[in-house]
């Protein structure tokens, strides 16, 4: 198994450079805005009391003042959008340093297997030109800054490089808990990260909580509450770039939004708002030429609305009074169709649209829909994995949920031959991650390591099934002679006596 190099964390570590990088682009963008709007404003009051010179003195003073005060408004708001970008590129210097104190820590083998440390000290190289870089670049500069001519490995001896790994550990389950929250109350990993920042500052750096807390804020809005308002207007503060993106989440809001009109009785409201804004989506010319599956879903959603408004003047007029009609109308509510119609009023259409803001959220904002703490522990549960790996409770670290202990039998029977039974019958401990009951569960689904290399040598086989190397069954006490003058070996571990000739040469898959 290959070692974790200068060059693999630098590559793993790229993506926490992707939204800090968005949201400052998000929040330049949102400043050229506000100077645009002001320049035309401006321009435009400007030009009235020119056109105007008639107009009393009194008036022109207020006009005056107004435009004063816009301008004061817009100072207010630049300078928050300035804190906010200095919160962003700070953030971006924060995990350029993370990852460059990985340079304290490097080896350097030369022809002879000598090991140096090496202390190159460059950390503040691309710190210092931060502020006059694009964010995009210091990605690149990371690498090329550290990564070098040749990839440098790691003293995975130095203590404090264990508790900078430590640290890492925390950043992921601290990510896993804030990303994966589903109540409505503060997040636990929020509060993790606030109880672990109070000795370590650098940790509110290192993690995006305030958009993964919007994330879940306007997630839970749409499943638990049914509101619409939270995700209207992140919809309207991203809508050019939701729309660059080719993003169909505006249909399926309104989609929701006449639903709720539907379900609340306003079926006048619904129909005139259908018109307005969900009409336009079945016009296949108002699609790019990618969007035609977008198309489809929305013209199919379409004609099941245009049969739920049927569907409703059909329980609407109906009643077991009736005479007239009453068999045609007890067919239609009876018929397949009818229970198809039904379900749209369901909660799916709920946990659709709070899907579809997802994809949009993270395709947004580069973030990735796995959590990286499960793809570091796929990695090294996969890497640490063996066909012998078995679960061992005496291994948890929840004391009160130890099994209780198991007397050993003869080892010669082979259901006693398991891992756990020899590791017994040692007085051995199993300190193996993978057979803790915590992760064994997890790596059941996952591929076994390819370790093919033996760590016997010259390894036989006894009569029994057991496999010793040579050397261990020629010692002095394992090997006797029999009557007969041939040698006789023991089984270090179940004490069985065999014949030397019987024992067969094995060698490793």
């Amino acid at each position: 198994m290959s070692e974790p190099t200068l060059n693999f964390h630098v590559q793993a570590g790229s993506t926490q450079f992707k939204v800090p990088t968005e949201l400052i682009r998000k929040n330049f963008k949102t400043i050229q805005k506000l100077i645009e709007k002001q320049k035309r404003q401006a321009a435009n009051d400007i030009a009235n009391i020119k056109k105007n010179p008639s107009l009393p003195t009194a008036i022109k003073l207020e006009m005056i003042r107004k435009i004063i005060r816009s301008f004061e408004a817009l100072e207010k708001k630049l300078k928050a959008s300035i804190n906010k970008d200095q919160e962003y590129r700070s953030r971006l210097l924060a995990r350029l340093e993370n990852l460059q104190e990985l340079t304290k820590f490097t080896v350097t083998r030369n022809h002879d297997q000598d090991i140096t440390i090496d202390m190159e000290d460059n950390e503040h190289a691309i710190a210092d030109d931060l502020e006059d870089e694009d964010p995009k670049s210091v990605k690149t500069k990371a690498r090329k800054s550290m990564s070098g001519d040749e990839d440098k490995a790691l003293d995975l001896h130095n203590p404090t490089l264990i508790n900078w790994y430590r640290d890492q550990a925390n950043l992921l389950i601290i990510d896993y808990l804030i990303k994966s929250n589903v109540s409505s109350e503060q997040s636990v990993g929020l509060k993790l990260l606030q109880s672990l920042s109070v000795s370590n500052p650098k940790y509110m750096k290192l993690i995006d909580y305030d958009l993964y807390e919007t994330l879940n804020k306007v997630f839970l809005s749409i499943v638990e509450h049914h509101d619409l308002s939270l995700v209207i207007a992140w919809f309207e503060e991203n809508r050019t770039a939701l729309k660059k993106a080719n993003s169909n989440i505006e249909f399926e809001i309104n989609y929701c939004k006449f639903l709720s009109f539907i379900e609340e009785g306003r079926t006048d409201e619904a129909i005139k708002f259908s018109q307005v804004h969900l009409s336009p989506s079945g016009n296949i010319n108002n699609y790019q030429e990618n969007e035609h599956d977008s198309y489809l879903n929305n013209l199919k959603k379409l004609k099941e609305i245009g049969g739920l408004l049927v569907y409703l003047a059909i329980n609407e007029h109906s009643s077991p009074s009736q005479p007239v009609g009453s068999f045609s109308t007890s067919m239609v509510k009876h018929s397949a169709r009818f229970h198809d119609y039904e379900k749209l009023l369901s909660d799916d259409r709920w946990i659709f649209l709070s899907e579809c803001f997802m994809e949009n959220f993270t395709k947004l904002y580069g973030i990735s829909r796995n959590f990286p703490l499960f793809i570091y522990l796929s990695a090294g549960l996969s890497s640490l994995k063996t066909k012998s790996c078995y679960c061992n409770n005496d291994n948890t670290i929840f004391v009160n949920h130890k099994q209780p202990h198991e007397e050993v039998g003869s080892l010669k029977d082979r259901k006693y031959r398991g891992p756990n039974h020899y590791y017994k019958r040692l007085n051995r401990i199993n300190n193996c991650p993978v057979c803790s009951p915590e992760l064994f569960k997890l790596s059941r689904n996952l591929p076994y390591a390819q370790l093919i290399t033996s760590i016997f040598n010259n390894p036989y086989k006894l009569p029994n099934g057991n496999i010793y190397p040579i050397d261990k069954l020629t010692t002095p006490s394992s090997l006797k002679n029999s009557g007969s003058g041939s040698s006789i070996i023991e089984d270090p571990l179940t004490k069985e006596v065999f014949a030397l000739s019987e024992c067969v040469r094995v060698y490793p898959a």
